[in-house]
């Protein structure tokens, strides 16, 4: 087999005005499709419109920062300058029930440093609640309680597996460098 050539590190974290920018376009295309107007100007407006500013501000939310004191501050900037002063991810978890989920921080546990043990234990909690699922609908009926427990288990699961990935972005996991 051969070797995988080394890719650099990206960070899971995108600039702001990116995140702005793939929304905006994604729902552009989508509202384009929806409808019969000329495209991604009008659906642009139409976002505009409904988070109520400027078209003009919309696009500079969408441009890279140009230095400090410059331009417009990205809505996402803001927010997250809010959370640093106040240290309260009640305003995280609020937007998060608003996009339908929640929020949880991150476990600062760290995977094992040897990568076959670091998998294998993924695989291995993966596989239990797996088989916690199996049983929960076993009587064709999941209980209040089994889907507390379920999510539970998702929950520190799903930190786990962020914490192996997050590993792996770092380079953790290759030979030589650790």
């Amino acid at each position: 087999m051969s070797k995988k050539s080394k890719p650099s590190r990206l960070t899971h974290v995108k600039e702001p005005h990116i995140v702005v920018q793939e929304a905006v376009t994604y729902a552009g295309k989508t509202l384009a499709a929806k409808s019969s107007d000329s495209g991604q100007l009008d659906a642009h407006k139409k976002i505009a419109d409904a988070i109520e500013v400027s078209t003009s501000l919309l696009y500079k939310w969408r441009e890279p920062p140009k230095g400090k004191g410059s331009g417009q501050p990205n809505p996402l900037d803001r927010v997250a300058k809010l959370i640093l002063a106040t240290g309260d991810d009640r305003i995280v978890d609020w937007l998060a029930h608003k996009a339908g989920g929640h929020f949880h921080r991150d476990d600062t546990h760290s995977p094992d440093p040897e990568l076959n043990r670091a998998s294998n234990a993924l695989i291995k909690e993966f596989s239990l609640l797996i088989a916690d699922v199996v049983n929960a609908v076993e009587d064709q009926e999941i209980t209040c309680e089994e889907s507390q427990h379920l999510r539970t288990k998702w929950d520190i699961l799903r930190k786990r597996t962020e914490s192996f990935v997050r590993a792996c972005e770092k380079g953790h996991f290759t030979k030589g460098k650790k």
